[in-house]
């Protein structure tokens, strides 16, 4: 008797054992709660099996790397239709006629910059030139052939921020002419320097949204082109931030999309090499460097006309004319007044297609994984019998690599009425692990310390980047409280004034309207061929999308919207 009672004893213990390790892995030693019933069939209906299957599809060869405008991303677009027509999903893109379409057809120019796509410059005893691709790079704002020829401005760092008492365009006129400014800020990495107040460093950090936001302020000043002098050109990273000469580089389409550049304006723009900035100095007896310089360690605009120097632009262009979509799907609300306001769920279903060695980028991570989150979402919320109050707007963009192309058209030519929209989910790369360690780059960008980020276990299958406007607090406090009570995850809120300009949610973000941008931040093969499907982790896939879900069904069963704070 007594050897039962010990067998049961030990039996009880490792029973208990297992239980309290089942309870730590539910997250902070608690069980999990059951999702509540009228969300039950749908987040149930997200599996990681079905997460795998259809990014097999998306991201297969066949499609080509999903290109903008190309027959790969046409052919995704057309399975993904297919798939809402079959769950009852409702179109939701152009009107024509009394019908609606899935798709928002965008007028499109393919651009081929031809081998005569050079920068001269022009000085009283001499002529240089630079070629494209071996001195400089570039895409946006270059839309038509033609050429530029005109003085050069040296304009900083091309920052306006009077707020900060600096600018760099007090006291120079732009108009008609070539400007140079340094990429980065004034200062550099000073804990002094304004730029780096901790209240300050989101917006002006990154690469591509101030270059950007400067071609949309000279396109307003008149300026005829902008140059931004790269000092790492051609030796490690490139504009996007990727290795140069590691990395296998794609023939990706050069594109411009008609009607919003009509809108959203900007100078041709274009990262040029530090000899290029060199010569166009040289002529006027300055120096790029030394100029730049007494920016850094006065924190003061040092901006100029460079005499002596002309630069000309020959804008070698051919063009064709094609179209993309954006895909756009609804589950309709059911309260009689906020069924017409919007929940938008989207990602984008683009990549960079292939190479002419026959390389495909799949860009499964980048963004499959999104877009076949957004199609999961769909499905759910067409299984599930109750319908939340709100309208779910389902979308996947065009053109994300190209500059956020696809949104911000959406953004500026709406669909559905755009005041009615009041909230904003992202999902770009959320099916890799996530090492605590690549939560910690860039951190000074956000309000979170490595103190409160210590507070996080270092599991890279639970770990997940939230990116959030520190103006919607109740975004942070649903993504937390929903991930705390039903999900295997751990939401790394990353806050910020304004966001980053890195994804789709940027251009809503713009427009004041609360968003999340979730991104594993894993250790992915970003921008490669070795971005497959074969290296995601289904599982926290699937459990980022069940997170999603709940989210949107969340505020759109919330009667106040979620709150966006004046400034």
């Amino acid at each position: 008797m007594r050897k039962i009672k010990i067998f049961l004893t030990l039996l009880a213990v490792i029973a208990m054992a297992f239980i309290g390790s089942a309870y730590f892995w539910a997250g902070e030693g608690q069980a999990k709660k059951p999702v509540l019933e009228k969300w039950k069939v749908g987040f149930d209906s997200i599996r990681p099996e079905e997460s795998f299957a259809f990014l097999e599809f998306i991201a297969a060869d066949e499609l080509e790397g999903r290109d903008t405008a190309s027959k790969g991303q046409t052919i995704a677009r057309k399975y993904i239709k297919s798939l809402y027509k079959v769950w009852g999903i409702k179109p939701a893109g152009d009107q024509r006629g009394k019908e609606r379409s899935f798709e928002q057809r965008i007028d499109v120019v393919k651009k081929i910059f031809g081998p005569d796509m050079r920068i001269d410059v022009t000085t009283a005893s001499a002529n240089f030139s630079f070629f494209m691709g071996k001195d400089f790079s570039g895409n946006m704002g270059a839309d038509v052939p033609g050429v530029i020829d005109a003085p050069a401005v040296f304009a900083g760092y091309g920052l306006s921020a009077p707020d900060l008492g600096y600018d760099d365009f007090v006291g120079i006129d732009v108009r008609n002419k070539v400007v140079v400014i340094s990429t980065g800020k004034p200062g550099g990495s000073r804990k002094d320097s304004p730029f780096n107040k901790p209240e300050n460093l989101a917006r002006f950090a990154g690469r591509r949204t101030p270059a950007e936001n400067c071609a949309r302020l000279l396109a307003k000043k008149g300026a005829a082109a902008l140059l931004l002098v790269d000092e790492s050109f051609g030796r490690v990273a490139n504009a996007g931030g990727y290795l140069r000469d590691a990395r296998i580089r794609s023939d990706s389409n050069r594109v411009t999309f008609l009607k919003l550049s009509t809108v959203d304006r900007m100078v041709p723009f274009f990262w040029v090499s530090p000899s290029v900035a060199n010569q166009i100095f040289s002529a006027s007896g300055e120096n790029f460097l030394v100029e730049k310089d007494k920016i850094d360690s006065s924190l003061k605009p040092n901006s100029f006309g460079i005499k002596g120097v002309q630069v000309k632009i020959n804008l070698d262009i051919q063009r064709t004319n094609t179209v993309s979509a954006n895909l756009l799907g609804k589950i309709e609300g059911v309260d009689p007044v906020l069924r017409e306001e919007y929940v938008v769920i989207g990602a984008h279903l683009d990549h960079i297609g292939m190479n002419k060695q026959g390389y495909v980028f799949n860009g499964a991570d980048d963004n499959g994984s999104g877009s076949v989150g957004v199609m999961q979402i769909a499905k759910a919320f067409a299984l599930n019998p109750e319908k939340p109050s709100r309208t779910i707007l389902f979308a996947h963009w065009t053109g994300e690599e190209k500059g956020l192309l696809g949104s911000s058209h959406f953004v500026h030519f709406p669909t559905v009425p755009f005041k009615n929209i009041v909230a904003c989910i992202n999902l770009d790369m959320i099916c890799t692990n996530t090492p605590l360690k690549n939560l910690k780059r860039g951190l000074d960008e956000y309000e979170i310390t490595l103190e409160e980020l210590g507070k996080y276990e270092d599991n890279p299958e639970t770990l997940l980047a939230a990116i959030t406007s520190l103006l919607s607090p109740d975004m942070k406090a649903h993504y937390q409280q929903l991930s705390r009570d039903y999900l295997d995850l751990q939401p790394v809120p990353l806050c910020s004034d304004p966001m980053p300009g890195n994804s789709d949610h940027w251009p809503f973000s713009r427009k004041k309207i609360p968003s999340v941008f979730f991104i594993a931040m894993g250790e992915g093969y970003a921008h490669q061929p070795l971005d497959t499907v074969e290296k995601i982790n289904p599982q926290k896939m699937s459990e980022i999308v069940k997170l999603a879900y709940l989210m949107a069904f969340k505020i759109a069963d919330t009667r106040e919207r979620p709150a966006w704070l004046s400034k």
